[in-house]
């Protein structure tokens, strides 16, 4: 579902290529979003059969090479998406709610390490986040809507792994059940 609103959104802009759209989808939305693009074009061909988008050759020297626009049909999905995204009931889900549900299993000294470098990479996405603030602010206010949740996420998320990182550390957690 969010692929395929993303990729509907990227035309909604302006025709684009695959190539263009994946471009986009790593250097744009990478931070926002962890939507593999190892294979674009399987979800253009299905959209363009289902009609939701149109591909047009581009007259070129030696390559054949496409691009996609979004037709009405399109239209009517992106804005159906939209909508579910919006209203989607889903939790939020962090990779790391399963290791620290199986925390008591786990050696605090092959964890600590690992916790440092989280909270290493967390710094760095908030200098990252910080500087993208500046560089696009006058850009418009979704943009910045945006950059300010992630920050805000990423505040919540380290004051987490400190609590998370003293607890391991002083180990006040419950031993591993025992076995039946």
């Amino acid at each position: 579902m969010i692929q395929r609103f993303i990729i509907l959104g990227i035309l909604k802009k302006h025709p684009a290529t695959g190539y263009d759209i994946k471009k986009f989808i790593t250097k744009e939305l990478g931070l926002f979003s962890q939507l593999e693009t190892r294979s674009i074009y399987y979800p253009l061909q299905k959209m363009e059969k289902e009609g939701f988008v149109e591909r047009k050759e581009v007259p070129q020297a030696r390559l054949r090479k496409y691009t996609y626009c979004i037709t009405s049909r399109g239209e009517r999905e992106f804005s159906r998406l939209a909508k579910e995204a919006l209203l989607s009931e889903r939790r939020p889900f962090i990779e790391i709610d399963i290791p620290l549900y199986f925390l008591s299993f786990l050696n605090k000294e092959e964890v600590l390490p690992l916790l440092r470098l989280r909270m290493r990479f967390l710094r760095e996405a908030e200098n990252w986040l910080l500087t993208k603030r500046q560089e696009l602010k006058s850009s418009p206010r979704n943009i910045q809507l945006l950059i300010g949740h992630h920050l805000g996420l990423v505040a919540t998320e380290r004051t987490f792994l400190k609590e998370m990182f003293d607890t391991v550390k002083q180990q006040k957690f419950d031993p591993p059940p025992e076995k039946a």
